[in-house]
């Protein structure tokens, strides 16, 4: 595809974030300034040859100084820059103050209701049961009378989880509690970890976490639809793949991906509930297959961490942002009708993060948390796909960000040994 010239540079965050990697090497290889901004200077996207220049910026968990650091840069700049969320704190900031930010950057917003909609457990959860998706039995208590109620109904064991991810003050994906009898204790001790002001005035009903019943098939197999849709609902254009490894493996970051057929009934859900609340722009959704249904949990309306897969596999969604934004709706449609013709030339690719899983299998054979003969069936699993395997991080066309990560997980172990040595090496 020929290079875009003379168009608006980019601005991206969070440069430890492979989906930020991914997005600033498509947008590079397609001729586009790539600015990236991060709180500290070891992010690997920050080094990749396709980023033109780094900045530093404060951390989004301080919306105010963020906000006001993004005014002053978009005031600064002579060009203005696309800018498109690499975060759930982002997402909704963008969303929540698009009124100082829409005459500074080329947004491609579709507002906070639609945002929070998506973000906020208890809405996803609502407006996910009307588009007739189905999802985990789930509650939100908001007192003790309610805890109480779901001390007797549930069956457990069950899940703890934040309300939503943004602005939360840990970022825990969840807790496990496995009897009725330490439901109320551990709730209260998970109900500790704070928001930041700004969400709960936007929200005070945010504070309180949810329950959800635990479905051991999520360490297994979580289907993931991802793609992009515009706002009028006709382009849209997706892909499909089974996460089937992640750390820790009973509730965490995917580490391993497989290429999965588009299921039809989740696909036409999917629009419904898009089209329910206007949203447009890049998504990725996860659903846990059990064997009865496929259980929606998450909805992320933003660049996400194995984007790169989907990229590899023909659908370039940072570019379709990049057009979207700048309302080049010519380049948007052909982009998408070559993500069309695409889609079949990949099915039997995978996603695989080489060094978190050289990692999870040397660190945890080790410590004994991982069987031999599992190790051994990843070690195969990956022998037999490596032709075809996609790594977020190493690329023989960009080579420092890898060295970059590498570099930053030793500074991370060395610093903090406990949490280290939890995750990794003894699979907690």
């Amino acid at each position: 595809m020929a290079a875009i010239a003379a168009r608006p540079p980019a601005l991206l965050f969070s440069a430890n974030f492979y989906g930020t990697l991914a997005a600033a090497r498509c947008l590079g290889r397609h001729g586009v300034d790539v600015t990236v901004a991060d709180t500290g200077r070891l992010g690997p996207a920050s080094y990749s040859r396709f980023v033109s220049r780094r900045v530093q910026c404060p951390p989004e968990s301080q919306p105010e100084a963020f906000l006001q650091w993004l005014v002053d840069f978009g005031l600064r700049e002579p060009v203005k820059h696309v800018l498109y969320p690499t975060s759930d704190e982002l997402a909704w900031l963008i969303a929540a103050h698009r009124a100082k930010l829409e005459d500074l950057f080329h947004l491609y917003d579709p507002g906070v209701d639609a945002v929070y909609g998506l973000l906020n457990k208890r809405r996803l959860y609502e407006l996910g049961t009307e588009a007739g998706l189905n999802l985990p039995r789930t509650w939100f208590p908001q007192s003790e009378e309610d805890l109480e109620q779901v001390r007797r109904e549930a069956k457990f064991p069950v899940l703890l989880k934040p309300t939503t991810q943004i602005l939360h003050a840990t970022h825990r994906k969840g807790q496990p509690v496995s009897s009725p009898d330490d439901l109320a204790r551990e709730y209260r001790e998970f109900a500790r970890d704070t928001y930041a002001p700004m969400l709960v005035k936007f929200d005070p009903a945010v504070v309180n976490p949810m329950v959800q019943e635990f479905h051991p098939e999520a360490a297994e197999g979580i289907y993931s639809l991802s793609g992009f849709v515009d706002e009028s609902g006709e382009l849209f254009e997706a892909r499909a793949a089974m996460k089937v490894l992640q750390r820790p493996r009973r509730l965490g970051v995917g580490v391993c991906f497989e290429s999965a057929p588009l299921r039809p009934d989740l696909v036409a859900g999917l629009t419904r509930l898009c089209k329910k609340l206007g949203y447009h722009g890049v998504f990725e959704v996860e659903f846990i297959q059990t064997k009865d249904s496929y259980l929606l949990i998450d909805f992320n309306p933003r660049f996400y961490g194995q984007m790169g897969f989907d990229i590899a596999r023909g659908l370039p969604l940072p570019l379709l942002a990049y057009h979207a934004a700048t309302g080049d709706r010519d380049a948007l449609t052909r982009a998408v009708e070559d993500a069309r013709d695409a889609a079949a030339a990949h099915e039997d690719a995978v996603f695989c993060n080489r060094i978190a899983l050289e990692m999870l299998l040397n660190l945890q054979r080790l410590s004994g948390a991982l069987p031999a003969d599992e190790a051994r069936q990843w070690r195969q699993w990956f022998n037999t796909h490596k032709e075809t395997a996609v790594d977020p991080l190493i690329d023989r066309d960009d080579m420092m960000p890898a060295a970059v990560e590498l570099a930053t997980i030793s500074y991370g172990a060395a610093r903090h040994p406990r949490a280290f040595l939890r995750m990794m090496v003894l699979n907690r």
